[in-house]
């Protein structure tokens, strides 16, 4: 209890000299320098800046990805497994790329190797075969079959734009014609 006696009135000073500070408003002197205030914005300002903004990055990223566009195009994918196999895909990639309409068009080339008849050799966009052929066990034969493939799949894609501009109906889907 005498602890307390003793510091009970220094304690209370100290209180007192703590709630008058507290209280105390400080207003800043005329020579003082102050940091400027930022102006006042709108709350409408704000969103409609905001919201151009974000149609800005969308836009962006729109043009820079190609978000309506599919991934790929003009790319051939390479299933073959046999020696025979891997020389009729690198010739018909080679001719294939010299023509427009096969260079923006995702193809496959497929290969099922048989030792006894030679490997049969397919090429398919979208799961669709558009040519069809068993290779022969001689390599020199390969070129020409690379030469007709890209022939027959350059005359299949134009035949089926064609139809599809002809018979285009905006209620049925690709599928359904």
């Amino acid at each position: 209890m005498a602890f307390f006696r003793k510091k009970f009135p220094m304690a209370l000073f100290l209180v007192a000299l703590g709630s008058l500070a507290l209280a105390e408003v400080e207003t800043p002197s005329s020579s003082l320098p102050t940091a400027p205030r930022e102006p006042q914005v709108p709350q409408g300002a704000i969103e409609e800046e905001e919201a151009l903004e974000e149609g800005e990055a969308t836009e962006e990223l729109s043009r820079q990805f190609r978000l309506g566009e599919p991934g790929l195009s003009g790319v051939i994918v390479d299933r073959t497994i046999t020696m025979m196999g891997k020389t009729f895909y690198r010739r018909f990639s080679q001719l294939s790329s010299e023509s427009h309409i096969l260079s923006s068009t995702t193809l496959s080339v497929h290969e099922r190797p048989d030792a006894r008849w030679g490997s049969q050799v397919w090429v398919a966009e979208n799961n669709r075969i558009l040519f069809q052929a068993a290779l022969p066990p001689r390599l020199s034969d390969i070129d020409r079959y690379a030469e007709a493939a890209v022939e027959q799949v350059e005359q299949l894609l134009v035949q089926r734009s064609i139809m599809q501009a002809l018979e285009s109906d905006p209620d049925l889907a690709d599928e359904e014609i």
